[in-house]
C-alpha cells in the first residue's frame, strides 16, 4: 500500500511541459535525447527540475517539482 501511496505522490508533483518558448514568467529549457528519438527539447518553470523517460514508445518529457 505504501508503494501505491508513494507512486500517487510523485504522480502529482510531474506537471506537462511547454514545447514553444514561453514569452512570459521564468522558464529554463531542459533537453535531452533518446536512442530512438535523438535530441529533444523542452520547457519547465524556473525551479523545476527536467525528466526524460525513454523506456516508453513515445519519449515522456516532463517537469517535476523538487
Amino acid at each position: 500500500m505504501q508503494a501505491v501511496t508513494a507512486e500517487e505522490g510523485r504522480a502529482r508533483v510531474l506537471t506537462e511541459p511547454v514545447y514553444v518558448r514561453p514569452i512570459d514568467g521564468a522558464y529554463r529549457q531542459c533537453g535531452g535525447a533518446c536512442l530512438k528519438s535523438g535530441s529533444l527539447s523542452w520547457f519547465c518553470g524556473a525551479r523545476q527540475q527536467c525528466s526524460l523517460d525513454c523506456a516508453t514508445a513515445r519519449p515522456v518529457r516532463r517537469c517535476a517539482t523538487p
